[in-house]
């Protein structure tokens, strides 16, 4: 999967941006304390993917559950420690892309840097309108520019919706990752953050790896979530 880039920019940061869904069914089966887990141990592996980059990796997490917050902006990983999340409400997806798509269109208006990535995680369907929101985002031009990656929490997840996500950014080649258990949700989690993170700063390389193996069909009645 190429990677597209915005040219030679001097000092370029890469910033990583996750989008969590945080609303009352994340709370059930151990979905929010694996996320929670996953995020953490996979920093480390961030931070040693920020020595080969020319500037810093900034981290930056924002939840959606009834309305929208951030939870974390603008942190070097260096200096990063995750904080759990805790889970309430409705999933109001749409008024968490408006959230990021207005920082992008105001903190991020001059900025020079490496493609950011942005993670969707989520296990249910929007209760807004997420493609007004998303049209926003999109509209931006670092919005426009990202790696998106989506990964769904369970059977329960819209999938068109997640597909709306990650767009025609890889001309149809990456899908969301339908995390099944435990286990998946931490493999995926660390791989969207690590290889996408790779892949936008290594100019030699410009490819995103194929993501772990999913099964073509899903046997919904073997699912843990």
């Amino acid at each position: 999967m190429t990677i597209e880039r915005e040219g030679k920019m001097g000092n370029r940061d890469l910033h990583l941006f996750f989008l969590i869904d945080a609303s009352d069914s994340m709370g059930y089966g151990g979905k929010v304390e694996t996320l929670n887990n996953a995020i953490r141990e996979a920093i480390p592996h961030i931070r040693e993917i920020a020595r080969d980059a020319e500037g810093c990796i900034k981290v930056h997490a924002l939840s959606f559950s009834t309305g929208a917050r951030w939870l974390v902006k603008n942190t070097d990983v260096r200096d990063f420690t995750w904080e759990n999340i805790t889970t309430k409400g409705v999933t109001d997806m749409g008024r968490g892309f408006e959230i990021l798509a207005e920082k992008l269109s105001t903190d991020f208006q001059s900025e020079r840097g490496y493609q950011p990535v942005m993670i969707l995680l989520s296990d249910g369907l929007p209760t807004d309108d997420y493609e007004a929101g998303l049209k926003k985002l999109k509209a931006t031009k670092w919005g426009s520019k990202a790696i998106r990656i989506s990964i769904a929490i369970g059977s329960e997840t819209d999938m068109d919706v997640l597909q709306d996500f990650i767009g025609d950014s890889f001309r149809g080649e990456l899908k969301p990752l339908k995390a099944k258990n435990a286990s998946e949700l931490k493999n995926y989690i660390r791989w969207a953050s690590t290889a996408a993170s790779t892949a936008s700063i290594n100019p030699m390389k410009g490819m995103l790896p194929l993501p772990p193996a999913v099964e073509p069909e899903v046997d919904v009645e073997a699912l843990d979530w």
